[in-house]
């Protein structure tokens, strides 16, 4: 009888050891993919910049304006 439980806390105690990893794994994903999307908006924010410069170059007389919800 012994022996089955420490062969179900032995599963038990890799099944966990995987379960962490795999967390680990997700952990690193998740935190590049949140840098990525840092660098991702911080170059739609140059862009839009740069376009609304070139717009109010070519037009020197239009005024861009935001939409409302801005």
């Amino acid at each position: 009888m012994s022996s089955d439980n420490d062969d179900r806390i032995e599963k038990l105690e890799i099944d966990l050891a995987h379960a962490n990893h795999v967390i680990d794994e997700l952990n690193e994903v998740v935190i590049e993919q949140g840098k990525q999307i840092a660098r991702l908006t911080r170059k739609l924010t140059e862009m839009t910049d740069q376009v609304e410069e070139l717009i109010e170059n070519a037009l020197p007389g239009h005024q861009v304006e935001k939409p409302p919800h801005y």
